[in-house]
């Protein structure tokens, strides 16, 4: 489960990207710009699925440790995918958006950060802790 929530993270990212500059302010969508969006929201679904079941499978092991540490990743998890939605559906009203932007990439690394240090991140197995 661990490969699909890190596959659909990644590909999220980048489809969000991608959807955010198929919008121009001046012209409006490119063609592609609808699937995209389609696509990124199936990704993030599944991203908010994926999460959720790893934060209850870690709650529920016995030696999880760093439960709040969890939370807060769920929250930023939670706080990003809404991010995203929120930028492009500003992008889209013709609103500034450039700093939505910014804090999106800000919180999407906050919670990445989280998710290598907590106990099933690469960090934490790397080096047996």
């Amino acid at each position: 489960m661990l490969h699909i929530h890190i596959t659909s993270w990644v590909l999220a990212i980048i489809l969000f990207f991608a959807a955010y500059f198929n919008f121009s302010v001046k012209q409006g969508a490119t063609p592609y710009f609808k699937p995209i969006h389609m696509v990124l929201r199936l990704f993030m679904v599944l991203v908010l699925i994926s999460g959720f079941w790893l934060w209850i499978q870690a709650f529920s092991s016995d030696n999880a440790g760093g439960h709040m540490l969890l939370t807060l990743k769920m929250l930023g998890g939670v706080a990003a995918v809404a991010l995203m939605e929120v930028t492009i559906a500003k992008r889209k009203k013709s609103q500034p958006s450039h700093g939505l932007m910014w804090t999106t990439i800000i919180v999407i690394i906050i919670t990445m950060c989280l998710g290598i240090i907590l106990p099933q991140g690469p960090i934490t197995k790397m080096f047996g802790l």
